[in-house]
């Protein structure tokens, strides 16, 4: 019995994706950043990361990067909308209109952080 719940364990373990975990990328200095989430460089080579672990890092239509707790979706005027829940859904419907699991929060720069991995 003990084998038999040991191989479904290990089988489990297998089958399970790698859950996410912190990201990190130089900027135009050579100065490691990290954050709880994805990072991006924006164009001028400075690295934003999500503060939230399931966040998204994301570049508006006009260049500026932003954050979201939870994935985002650019509306038809441009605008970055998220799910205000951390890895939350966020989709644009048929229509165009954005729709977020919890309720739909604009992107900013505030909900991304720039820690230098020495810190």
């Amino acid at each position: 019995m003990k084998r038999v719940l040991g191989g479904l364990a290990v089988a489990i373990g297998l089958v399970l994706p790698i859950s996410a975990s912190a990201d990190c990328q130089k900027d135009l200095a050579g100065k490691v950043v990290c954050g709880a989430g994805p990072c991006s460089r924006d164009l001028k080579g400075r690295v934003y990361c999500a503060r939230f672990r399931f966040g998204s890092v994301v570049r508006t239509t006009s260049g500026e990067t932003v954050c979201g707790r939870g994935q985002c979706v650019t509306t038809l005027n441009g605008d970055v909308l998220c799910s205000n829940v951390d890895g939350g859904g966020a989709v644009k419907q048929v229509d165009g209109t954005p729709r977020c699991e919890g309720q739909c929060e604009p992107a900013s720069v505030e909900l991304c952080e720039q820690a230098s991995a020495g810190q």
